[in-house]
C-alpha cells in the first residue's frame, strides 16, 4: 500500500489482480465515508483497511468495465451491500456480461459481477466529505471510459498513463478520440496529481510532455 495526501484529502493505492490494477481508497482525514475506485481484485488487506478506518460510507467508481478493474466489486460488496456502484451507462453492459468486461479472454475464469447502481455523465459530481469529484468521460479505451477529478486528484482509469496512454484496439477502443479527450479534457487543467489505472503516479504537468501528445 502506498499513501498520497493533498490537504485533507487522502489516497491509498493497493495493487490488485494478476494485470496488477491500481486500487484506490480515497477519503477525506477524520471522516467516516470513501470512495473506492476500481477494486481489481478480491482483497482481504484492502477490506481490513477499509474496516481499521472505521468506514462506515462506501461507494465504489469504476472509470471502465473491463475485468481487471472490476473483479473484486462482488467481494466488496458483501461486506458492504448498500455500496453504490457508480459507472457511466456506456460501459454498464460489461458488469455483467463476461464477454463484453473480457474476462473470457484475459483471464483464467470468465465471470460477470453485479449491475450498477449509479450512472455518471461528463460533468456529473460525487461529493466526498468537503471535496467534490467532477466526472470526466473519455472515450477511447472503452466506450464508456471517465477519470474523477477533484482540485488536488485525477484518478484517470486506463486512459492516461505516466509518459503513456491506454490501448485503443479493444472492442469499443477509438484511439483518435482517446488522444482528443485526454488533451481537451484533462491536459487543460491545472497541475495536480493523477492516479492511472497501472503503473505509477504522475501528473498533469509532467503529462503535457508525454510523447503521445
Amino acid at each position: 500500500m502506498a499513501v498520497f495526501k493533498s490537504g485533507s484529502l487522502i489516497c491509498e493505492r493497493f495493487i490488485l489482480g494478476d494485470l496488477a490494477v491500481n486500487t484506490y481508497l480515497v477519503y477525506e482525514e477524520g471522516k467516516s465515508e470513501a470512495l473506492l475506485v476500481d477494486p481489481g481484485d478480491d482483497s482481504q488487506e484492502l477490506l481490513n483497511r477499509i474496516k481499521e478506518l472505521n468506514i462506515a460510507h462506501l461507494n465504489i467508481f469504476l472509470t471502465h468495465g473491463h475485468a481487471d478493474h472490476i473483479k473484486g466489486v462482488t467481494f466488496i460488496k458483501k461486506s458492504f451491500p448498500r455500496a453504490k456502484v457508480i459507472i457511466t451507462p456506456e460501459d454498464a453492459p460489461m458488469l455483467t456480461d463476461a464477454v463484453k468486461n473480457m474476462s473470457a479472454v484475459i483471464m483464467s475464469e470468465p465471470f460477470e459481477c453485479c449491475e450498477a447502481d449509479s450512472y455518471v455523465q461528463d460533468g456529473d459530481t460525487i461529493k466526498l466529505g468537503d471535496h467534490v469529484g467532477v466526472v470526466r468521460t473519455i472515450p477511447g479505451h472503452t466506450k464508456g471510459g471517465a477519470a474523477l477529478v477533484f482540485d488536488e486528484m485525477i484518478f484517470s482509469g486506463d486512459t492516461l498513463f505516466a509518459d503513456s496512454v491506454g490501448r485503443s484496439d479493444f472492442p469499443g477502443g477509438n484511439f483518435s478520440a482517446l488522444i482528443n479527450n485526454i488533451k481537451e479534457k484533462l491536459l487543460t487543467l491545472s497541475d495536480r496529481l493523477v492516479f492511472p489505472g497501472h503503473g505509477s503516479q504522475t501528473s498533469i504537468e509532467h503529462e503535457k510532455n508525454n510523447p503521445y501528445f
